[in-house]
């Protein structure tokens, strides 16, 4: 009992240390750019919160691929791939302590070619606040590097057009003593607090999440020119949501993300229902719900999901339809966007946290 509640003041402590860092991060960076993101976050778990490295009960591989206005320029392509480890103490509870993550994200846009490569190493700490598990903290740290490349073979320049001739392909213009890349290191943190942990539903019909996470926190030079400073973007990111069970076979799932960057404002929330569609005993299909839900990006794009879940995979497709000026342009076509997560299940009882699939 006196160790429970010494984590439990630690706990506090470190809530209003690590809220007047955040607080203090949105609202003190200065920055010119904004982070590529994805319409099914959730999937994309070590990109949206260091932290759901610990949230994964078995071994797990996940990836996100997204593309979207291909009617307005070149395709916009961006991707990720991870895998989780889950730790346990070897004792007769098999205590989750947390994970370790491993990941790949790659964006590319525009006909400069302009490209993003992040590897990045995480960690996951889960606190337990109670002795049924009902509530569980969990903190992660990222450490990786980042590189990003722009070719330049495609791109015209306004000093290249010769009032003659037009377009001279023979001049070169100044831009061209521009690096072609920049390598950088990159750090970030994240926090999440989860009720109800393993969804014991019956004594409680609800469980819930909230969390926070800041990325680029050392704030690195991106700058593509020797000599400029370019401070990358700090971006904040705060979700959460609850899952509420119906019946025995249904269950909703109201949640929002909101970020921030250099001022710039990102609002996603929406609701997903999931239903116990196949009750089969083994195969493909076994115990494997059903995932549907909408969403909306605010001012941007309405979402729509669909997807199934059971223990050993997950599979999610979505599609954006665009709502800003950009519609005029796409003919309200944004994105789509598929998940998939394959996990290796070992022979213990379910302990994933409650989050959203999809």
């Amino acid at each position: 009992m006196n160790r429970l509640k010494t984590y439990r003041d630690s706990f506090q402590k470190l809530i209003a240390i690590v809220g007047c860092i955040l607080m203090i991060v949105a609202f003190s960076a200065k920055v010119n750019a904004q982070d590529a993101s994805f319409s099914q976050y959730y999937a994309s778990g070590l990109y949206l919160n260091p932290s759901l490295a610990g949230a994964a009960s078995d071994l797990t591989f996940g990836s996100n691929y997204r593309s979207q206005w291909r009617s307005v320029v070149l395709p916009y392509v961006t991707s990720q791939m991870s895998i989780i480890y889950p730790l346990y103490r070897k004792d007769l509870d098999e205590t989750h302590l947390g994970g370790l993550g491993f990941s790949v994200f790659n964006d590319r846009a525009g006909d400069g070619n302009f490209k993003t490569l992040g590897i990045n190493g995480n960690f996951a700490y889960n606190l337990q606040l109670s002795s049924n598990q009902e509530h569980i903290v969990s903190m992660g740290i990222q450490a990786g590097i980042v590189q990003k490349n722009v070719d330049y073979t495609n791109l015209e320049w306004g000093e290249q057009y010769n009032p003659y001739i037009g377009f001279d392909a023979t001049s070169v213009p100044s831009e061209a003593a521009f690096g072609s890349g920049v390598l950088y290191p990159d750090f970030s943190v994240g926090a999440i607090y989860y009720y109800n942990v393993a969804e014991e539903y019956h004594s409680k019909k609800m469980s819930g999440f909230l969390g926070a996470s800041a990325y680029h926190l050392s704030q690195p030079n991106e700058s593509f020119v020797e000599g400029l400073v370019s401070k990358l973007p700090m971006l904040i990111k705060v979700h959460g949501g609850v899952n509420y069970l119906v019946n025995r076979k249904f269950k909703l799932s109201p949640n929002v993300l909101f970020m921030m960057q250099n001022g710039a404002t990102h609002m996603n929330g929406g609701l997903y229902a999931t239903y116990r569609a196949f009750n089969a005993k083994k195969g493909l299909l076994k115990k494997t719900d059903v995932i549907a839900g909408a969403w909306y990006r605010h001012r941007d794009a309405f979402i729509i999901s669909a997807g199934l879940h059971n223990r050993a995979y997950t599979i999610g497709l979505s599609y954006d339809y665009n709502t800003s000026s950009l519609r005029f342009a796409s003919n309200g076509r944004g994105a789509w966007e598929i998940s998939l997560a394959l996990r290796r299940i070992k022979n213990r009882s379910p302990k994933s946290f409650a989050t959203p699939r999809i």
